[in-house]
């Protein structure tokens, strides 16, 4: 599954864009729970592209599943404190 979310080693655009969504609705609190329709709300992707997306960023250790159900499969998710650092990459 990694290799069908990855270019070459590079880490996507698109996946750089929604840890940062995720990052700024967290208020890079590790602990806050955010509703995975609200991710989508900003991000617009379909049904199986946030699905693939939230499961290939929990994979790399950037994010954890809390709790499953609702339209997106997922109900919410947190962000790691490796999620963090990756999110602020191309910020600094």
């Amino acid at each position: 599954m990694i290799n069908s979310m990855i270019i070459g080693s590079r880490f996507s655009e698109k996946n750089q864009q929604f840890l940062e969504e995720v990052a700024r609705l967290s208020d890079k609190d590790t602990q806050k729970k955010i509703p995975v329709k609200k991710i989508n709300k900003a991000m617009e992707l379909d049904r199986t592209e946030i699905k693939n997306t939230l499961e290939y960023l929990e994979e790399l250790g950037y994010l954890e599943i809390k709790t499953i159900g609702g339209p997106w499969l997922y109900g919410h998710i947190t962000i790691t404190t490796e999620g963090l650092k990756k999110a602020a990459e191309r910020q600094s």
